[in-house]
């Protein structure tokens, strides 16, 4: 039999054939029925028409491997074909055994890209993300903040009043020698003035969206006062070392009063200033006596060794315990001016007779709905009133650098 020139030539000789075939069917149901069997005439035409059929069949299936394996090779039907997609039709087609080298690497290229794809990961919120959310922590991360801690060693009073007035004694009489007989006069020289401290107020202004009160998961007003309590600390901190007096606690260094040693060097500590600066202390002040300096300055006195190549600075060795500088206690105020020339780097003595602290409105919070309610804001007013100076000058002296 003559072979197809194309696959549709093909198709069409089976659909005749088929047709062809159909009426032979009929004949042979005819003639059974009639005859009560099939002529070999007509058997002889049953058999040739399945014989073409399947001839066709498998000429066609032929034909479209060649012509779809060519197309996918060679780009024919689709030029537009990847070569990944190529690489993969032919591994469907003809296995993995038939593929080429780089077809195999193209192929499991292709299929670890659709893995990573379609896996769900919580890498992509798109993909798996939102489903698995971060663990939200309720508790904030702070920086350490740092404040002198003068109110710890001096004395703190609270008043009800605006000031507070202390009776100070500015002079005193000197007892004298008499015989029994003698004439005795008047001893002269006990004076008595008022000192008065005055308290100022701070205050923190904070202002809130009303819809971040209603949505934060923190309860803000506690939030606002533990951050306001931070920076009154600092604040008020800084002005019982350094204050002006105006509006604000009159400084420990500030204050004209405090006696100074002189260092003799504008760059270090010196041993033999530091032990003149102890014994120009009175011996009652020395007693409860501490050194108060910052960071930079105790680093400045450990390096320094007595006559016997002996550390002036001696280690706490129990839990609480301060450090101590020549047997005194040293108090760390980050406050206390630095090393530099004609700084006050160090101050000793007792602090608690030296200086007072008055309290007269401890911190409040003040919440203001209305002021900025058209812009849908909140504000919290925190405010305290305090006061603080010297009222004994002769209790500390200072170490002052040349």
């Amino acid at each position: 039999m003559p072979t197809p020139s194309s696959p549709a030539e093909a198709l069409k000789e089976i659909k005749e054939t088929w047709a062809e075939f159909q009426h032979v069917l009929e004949d042979v149901q005819s003639e059974t029925k009639k005859l009560g069997s099939t002529s070999g005439e007509t058997l002889a035409a049953q058999v040739k028409m399945n014989a073409r059929i399947d001839e066709m069949e498998v000429w066609m299936q032929t034909k479209m491997r060649e012509i779809m394996a060519a197309g996918v090779r060679d780009g024919m039907r689709n030029p537009d074909q990847t070569p990944e997609r190529k690489a993969f039709n032919n591994l469907l087609r003809y296995g993995w055994q038939h593929l080429e080298e780089v077809e195999r690497k193209m192929v499991v290229q292709a299929k670890r890209n659709e893995m990573e794809t379609k896996v769900l990961t919580t890498g992509d919120s798109t993909i798996a993300g939102y489903l698995a959310p971060p663990e939200f922590v309720a508790e904030i991360i702070k920086p350490s903040l740092q404040y002198s801690p003068i109110r710890q060693y001096a004395t703190v009073r609270t008043t009800s009043n605006r000031s507070i007035q202390i009776p100070i004694r500015k002079g005193t009489f000197a007892a004298t020698w008499v015989s029994e007989t003698g004439t005795r006069s008047e001893t002269t020289g006990l004076k008595y003035g008022l000192e008065e401290l005055p308290t100022h107020e701070m205050y923190a202004e904070v202002l809130i969206s009303q819809q971040e009160i209603e949505d934060a998961a923190f309860d803000i007003e506690a939030l606002i006062q533990a951050e306001a309590a931070e920076q009154f600390g600092i604040a008020e901190g800084l002005a019982f070392v350094s204050g002006s007096g105006v509006g604000q606690p009159f400084g420990i260094t500030n204050d004209t009063n405090l006696t100074t040693t002189n260092a003799g060097s504008t760059t270090a500590f010196a041993y033999a200033t530091l032990v003149t600066l102890v014994h120009a202390v009175k011996t009652p002040y020395a007693q409860n006596g501490a050194f108060m300096m910052n960071r930079q300055s105790m680093g400045s006195v450990r390096s320094i060794l007595d006559s016997q190549n002996r550390p002036l600075w001696e280690p706490s060795l129990a839990p609480g315990n301060p450090s101590t500088i020549l047997g005194y206690p040293v108090i760390e105020a980050v406050d206390m001016p630095a090393i530099a020339s004609a700084a006050i780097s160090a101050v000793f003595g007792d602090f608690k007779r030296a200086y007072t602290i008055v309290d007269r409105v401890q911190m409040v919070v003040q919440i203001l709905r209305e002021k900025y309610a058209e812009s849908g804001q909140v504000a919290y007013l925190v405010r305290k009133r305090v006061g603080g100076q010297m009222v004994l000058a002769e209790a500390l002296r200072g170490y002052k650098m040349s």
